[in-house]
């Protein structure tokens, strides 16, 4: 999703970039009705002819220009626990081993779909001060969201061996870099009727977490980055600043929560057959929009897609 961040969705500070930024990303200014181009947050992706993308450098919120990280075949022993893994650090492991084992041997081709939801009710927002105009732009900015239906209906191709930049983590050289098992709520994993087993890692609450960009190396700059793509305030703060002359004295944090993924795979081939990753962020705001206060805060839930792979 390439530029133009969709001005009359400043509704208020982070929140108004945030939700541009989720709901919309950025949107290429050449895009038509019929065709979708959709990018990481912080990097460029547009659509090849054959359905499947490319990834050209990618320019930081720094001003740097970086290449997306392709992933290289490595010493580095993948190994996944013997049996349907059971204990935190070992259902970790198994994850690690084959989000890995796919992004950096395998390179399957698969499908992806992306989407956001912007839900109300008091479970998920509570917004003070310029009430009637927030709700209404909130209405806005619901429209411009990708629904679960249209994103699953025209997901977006990668054929196999391509460059897995999509692949989670985006643009880095492995699909799970987490490894601190404290980081983690809870975790799951049982073996399917047909064989396949099923891994869910839930991760404990994490204030304004980073996602991974290609200068982080092998390292995860954040807990949440390590296994998922959370939306970061290296990606809201520079658009922000774009405003300064109608939002003033803002304040925001993001706190995501019951961040899940799900992870199912062939334990006899180590073969991915779906990955499913759901976010929920808090976004807390506070400040003044035309001088006009508010405050609250506002549930964002993002969703990533991964399914029929093709090996």
């Amino acid at each position: 999703m390439k530029s133009k961040f969709g001005k009359m969705l400043a509704i208020l500070l982070a929140l108004t970039m945030v939700l541009s930024l989720a709901a919309c990303g950025k949107r290429g200014e050449n895009e038509t009705t019929t065709t979708l181009q959709e990018t990481t947050l912080g990097s460029d992706e547009t659509t090849s002819g054959d359905g499947g993308t490319t990834n050209p450098d990618e320019t930081t919120s720094e001003g740097e220009t970086t290449t997306a990280v392709e992933p290289e075949s490595t010493t580095e022993a993948i190994i996944v626990p013997a049996g349907l893994p059971k204990g935190n650090a070992e259902i970790l492991a198994a994850y690690t081993a084959v989000m890995n084992k796919a992004k950096i041997e395998d390179k399957p081709g698969f499908k992806r779909a992306e989407f956001q939801e912007l839900p109300g009710g008091p479970e998920y927002r509570d917004i003070s001060g310029g009430g009637k105009v927030i709700d209404a732009l909130l209405n806005i900015v619901g429209n411009y969201m990708t629904t679960e239906e249209k994103a699953r209906n025209k997901p977006h191709s990668q054929g196999k061996g391509e460059n897995m930049w999509a692949w989670p983590i985006r643009d880095a050289p492995k699909g799970c870099m987490l490894t601190d098992v404290n980081a983690i709520k809870s975790a799951d994993c049982k073996e399917l009727p047909n064989g396949d087993y099923k891994i869910v890692i839930t991760l404990k609450p994490e204030k304004n977490p980073e996602h991974h960009r290609p200068h982080h190396g092998n390292s995860a700059p954040s807990k949440t980055g390590g296994m998922f793509m959370p939306l970061s305030k290296s990606d809201i703060d520079p658009e922000l600043a774009k405003y300064s002359k109608v939002i003033k004295d803002h304040k925001y944090d993001m706190e995501y929560y019951n961040c899940t993924a799900t992870l199912i795979y062939d334990p006899k081939t180590l073969h991915v057959k779906s990955v499913d990753h759901v976010l929920y962020n808090k976004i807390t705001m506070s400040g003044k929009v035309l001088f006009i206060p508010a405050a609250g805060w506002q549930v964002l839930i993002m969703h990533y897609q991964i399914f029929d792979v093709i090996y």
